[in-house]
């Protein structure tokens, strides 16, 4: 209805348009000299209608050849982009399944119009690595520092991983300590520094960089804890001490939280054991540690002591017993203490009891010097057997040890 009305009254103004021209026709009268143009005043109208018209139409034209020309150039550039992009992610998909040869190749074909050559670098990079070329890494490694000089992180963080792949660890360590430097919190950049350290068992460049750890929330409170008490026994177990005031030293350094736990403890008097002199502070040490917490390799080595008045150490021993119940190696003990005082009765009762809680070695053999010292051949023979069959079947003793891990993954490892 709208639109009726609007075509009505465009009607009837060009009807009254019409009339009114034929009333009063009036002309128009150009002069431009030598010529003289005239012409009816509404042909003059209809003319410049027209001339309008072609203009808007001729302009409309252009811009639309324009668009048409714009919109072929970028359809174009899509498909050569479009094609070497094809050649980036079909050399970052072989490379990922370690068709290397044919990464490289496609890497490097897509590097010239590839929106971002970083990544072909990187990837080219890799791939020259795996197959052993590491002058061609190297140079792939510069090519990408040049074409983005911005990108030193991932460029240096792939740097670091294939060079401790290359059991280049010196080199990595220089590069992760340079960004280290601006990049003091970064996840990665610690990770392989502890990747790095452990290798090369540098405990303390561990110690340092664990607190920068459990920020960044790669470790949390407990495996902090748990990795601190490992680097200590580490540093302990592999010290080759000459003189006891180089180990007091290192004892002292420790925090007083570390000087308590039974595991450091028993590192710590291992190593006391080397020096006659520092039998009292072992002894010492070991009763106060298995005082507060129980430790049964702090009971062996409690064993090994060259003790003065046995009579006190089986009071000592028995109170452990009252205190943890009667574990085989408090059990060994109390045997090991009655033979040498001679008390045979108690000794063999202490070894059976020992013995009937699964089979120990060391039991045995105790228990064999005794029953052939009381000249009981035959039995001694028979504990020495058993023994020497648990000695030969028992699984291989482990040791605990710091080791690189990932998120939430256990921070100790089996080593044999």
């Amino acid at each position: 209805m709208r639109r009726l009305i609007i075509f009505l009254i465009f009607l009837m103004i060009s009807v009254w348009l019409g009339v009114e021209f034929v009333k009063h026709p009036g002309y128009l009268l150009l002069v431009y000299k030598p010529w003289i143009v005239q012409m009816p005043l509404w042909f003059a109208l209809v003319s410049t209608i027209v001339i309008l018209a072609l203009f808007y139409l001729l302009i409309h034209s252009v811009d639309s050849i324009q668009l048409g020309w714009f919109r072929l150039k970028n359809w174009l550039r899509f498909r050569r982009e479009h094609k070497f992009y094809s050649k980036t992610q079909n050399g970052l998909t072989f490379l990922i399944e370690g068709r290397f040869q044919k990464a490289e190749k496609l890497l490097l074909a897509g590097v010239n119009q590839s929106v971002d050559p970083l990544i072909n670098y990187l990837g080219a990079a890799k791939a020259a690595h795996e197959l052993g070329e590491y002058d061609k890494r190297d140079g792939y490694l510069q090519k990408a520092y040049q074409v983005a000089p911005d990108a030193d992180l991932a460029i240096g963080i792939t740097s670091a991983e294939l060079e401790i792949e290359q059991h280049q660890l010196e080199h990595a360590a220089a590069t992760l300590l340079h960004l280290h430097t601006s990049y003091p919190r970064h996840p990665r950049i610690l990770k392989l520094l502890e990747k790095v350290y452990v290798r090369q068992a540098e405990w303390e460049n561990v110690l340092k960089i664990l607190p920068a750890m459990r920020k960044a929330k790669i470790i949390n409170s407990e495996q902090y804890a748990q990795f601190e008490k490992n680097i200590y026994c580490s540093i302990l177990n592999s010290a080759n001490l000459k003189n006891l005031d180089t180990l007091h030293t290192i004892w002292n350094s420790m925090p007083k939280h570390v000087r308590k736990n039974s595991d450091v403890v028993c590192a710590y008097t291992k190593q006391l054991l080397r020096f006659p002199v520092a039998t009292k502070e072992a002894e010492e040490l070991i009763r106060k540690t298995l005082k507060a917490e129980w430790n049964a390799e702090l009971v062996k080595i409690y064993s090994m002591l060259p003790f003065s008045n046995l009579n006190r150490q089986l009071v000592i021993v028995g109170a452990w017993v009252k205190l943890y119940g009667q574990r085989p190696e408090l059990l060994l003990l109390l045997g090991k203490l009655c033979a040498q005082i001679q008390l045979w009765g108690k000794a063999k009762d202490y070894f059976d009891k020992c013995l009937m809680q699964g089979p120990n070695t060391e039991a045995s053999l105790e228990y064999g010097k005794l029953l052939e010292h009381l000249d009981e051949p035959h039995e001694a023979l028979n504990k020495y057997r058993e023994g020497l069959a648990q000695s030969i079947y028992s699984p291989m003793p482990t040791i605990m040890a710091p080791i690189h891990h990932e998120p939430n993954e256990v921070i100790l490892a089996k080593t044999p």
